[in-house]
């Protein structure tokens, strides 16, 4: 049995998505969780590094550090976190052997590209609508192939705990902080039956669109150019609404929106499989990712960034209820599948870190 050490952030993220298949095979890999670097640096005797969230809060590489743990471990892996194709920390990639992501971009060639915001639909808006952020900055790019040749795809928020209730899940992180990580996963739900979950909706609510602006502008104007495109028309909830609320109106909305955030990636879109509520989207064919709920036609319906064909979309598949139930089926078969197939894919992953030559 392998000893590999887990250095993370705790976070909400992090404890109750990222961290989730670690927490739930502890037993079988031995694992070390840690949020210290320091701890790993002098104290760890353990090989193999594991480095969840790092470098996101504050958004700032430390390469004097990632050195110090390069000279250290014989194997470090590094899970990038953020929800987005983009990647903001590149720059780790020469200190580690491999680098896993919630998603990746289908053309690898744009690492090597300077992104505004550094996200391809952030670039957009800023290159065709002129968006632009206050707090600007250039991300580090990498061209080299034995460099992202050490790409992974891991597995994105799917696989976390639904449904959401902020008050569990604060518990859980402050109890995670205080007495170790692993207690995170005493506050874990059971995992759920999607089909079973799908089949309560009761289609009362013709869509959902309850989304908020966000800080940076060049990520926040597609949600703009959303509400736009939907003004007025009284089939879309919309505003602000409590956790309770959203969910209970999600668990019966026949159709949900959800457009692109911090990353491409969102809670609602499995909210929107779990319940049964057919998924309209901005169009994700330039993304890779897994569980992949992402098929256009057949898991989730596709619609263009600048947000204009999404009213007759939406009204093309509220008066065709017919492909609009099978879509969701697809969907609850794909997403109900790819739990199923967690603890491999986890298993694979673990074995692939552990079995990276010695430098």
């Amino acid at each position: 049995m392998s000893n590999i050490t887990v250095l993370s952030l705790i976070d909400r993220i992090a404890c109750f998505h990222s961290l989730k298949p670690f927490l739930k095979n502890a037993r079988k890999y031995r694992f070390t969780f840690t949020s210290s670097s320091e701890y790993c640096l002098n104290e760890d005797r353990n090989d193999a590094l594991i480095m969840m969230r790092q470098f996101i809060k504050p958004d700032h590489v430390d390469l004097a550090l990632m050195a110090r743990l390069r000279e250290k471990y014989r194997v470090i892996a590094f899970f990038h976190d953020d929800a987005g194709g983009g990647i903001p920390r590149l720059e780790v990639l020469p200190f580690v052997d491999l680098f896993y992501s919630k998603a990746l971009f289908r053309d690898r060639s744009l690492y090597g590209k300077s992104l505004y915001g550094k996200e391809l639909y952030s670039d957009y808006y800023h290159t065709r609508y002129g968006v632009t952020d206050p707090d600007a900055r250039a991300y580090a790019t990498e061209t080299r192939p034995q460099e992202l040749a050490k790409l992974r795809l891991s597995w994105n928020i799917g696989i976390g705990d639904y449904p959401r209730y902020q008050m569990r899940q604060r518990v859980g992180v402050v109890t995670a902080r205080t007495v170790g990580i692993p207690a995170a996963s005493l506050f874990y739900r059971r995992d759920p039956d999607v089909a079973r979950c799908a089949r309560k909706n009761r289609g009362v609510y013709p869509a959902h669109c309850r989304i908020g602006l966000i800080s940076r502008p060049s990520i926040s104007f597609q949600r703009t150019l959303v509400l736009d495109a939907i003004a007025g028309d009284p089939s879309f909830l919309t505003g602000q609404a409590s956790q309770r609320q959203f969910n209970r109106e999600i668990g019966h909305s026949r159709i949900t929106v959800s457009p692109f955030g911090w990353g491409e990636l969102c809670l609602r879109d499995f909210e929107a499989v779990l319940n049964g509520s057919l998924l309209l989207k901005p169009d994700m064919a330039h993304l890779e990712t897994w569980p992949n709920i992402f098929v256009p036609g057949e898991t989730y319906v596709p619609f263009d960034w600048d947000a204009k064909s999404l009213r007759e979309t939406a009204h093309r598949y509220l008066d065709d209820q017919k492909e609009s139930a099978r879509i969701v089926g697809n969907a609850t078969e794909a997403y109900a599948k790819a739990l199923e197939a967690l603890p491999t894919r986890f298993e694979s992953v673990m074995e692939e870190i552990l079995s990276c030559a010695t430098r």
